[in-house]
């Protein structure tokens, strides 16, 4: 009996945990983008140490049971090892850049004298959800790689795709309050339905 299955399972597992680092960042940086002050701030990261302690412990058993698996199917010489290994790659240096500036952000929130607005500034930045959906993608298009298992074009294509679809749908709105927009709308279509209902009438 082999140990091929036991370490499958640990990187099905493995993967999955950093599914779930992702889902806790994304409500984390939605809350944070929301926030309007630094005390509201402060309480969104405390997830922070521990997210990033999760994300590269996940993230090494991923690569290390990979590597394990990929060498079991003697697979090291086609394209798409080389390439899932890139992916995560790209996975730990968007998500290096990601925890400097969060743990920037912990730091300014410590500090006894900040005026909030580089403060503010910091917590409603691009990159931060640029760097987000960048990663959820790659692991989209990582997971599409070694099921696949396709060849060196299609493969290159995965991985480019996957950037592109992440920096596109990171400028989907996260965060934004639209109370006033919803609340303007629906004022607006009673008074539209009345004054059909008058023509109508006369």
């Amino acid at each position: 009996m082999t140990i091929y299955p036991a370490v499958l399972f640990v990187h099905a597992i493995a993967v999955l945990v950093l599914t779930a680092v992702l889902s806790i960042e994304a409500w984390m940086l939605f809350q944070l983008r929301r926030a309007s002050s630094p005390t509201e701030i402060w309480p969104w990261t405390a997830p922070v140490p521990g997210l990033a302690a999760a994300s590269i412990a996940s993230l090494v058993i991923v690569f290390v049971t990979g590597a394990y698996l990929t060498q079991s199917l003697l697979a090291w010489d086609f394209a798409w090892p080389r390439f899932a290994v890139l992916g995560i790659v790209l996975f730990a240096l968007f998500g290096a850049l990601t925890g400097s500036r969060l743990r920037a952000v912990r730091r300014l929130c410590a500090a006894t004298e900040n005026d909030g607005s580089e403060l503010l500034g910091r917590v409603k930045s691009s990159f931060l959800k640029v760097s987000l959906s960048i990663r959820i993608w790659i692991v989209v298009g990582t997971t599409l790689i070694t099921a696949a298992k396709p060849g060196v074009g299609e493969s290159l294509s995965i991985v480019v795709t996957s950037l592109v679809l992440g920096v596109a749908f990171a400028f989907v709105p996260l965060g934004r309050r639209t109370a006033n927009s919803n609340g303007s709308l629906q004022f607006a279509l009673p008074r539209a339905k009345t004054k059909t209902s008058r023509t109508v009438k006369e």
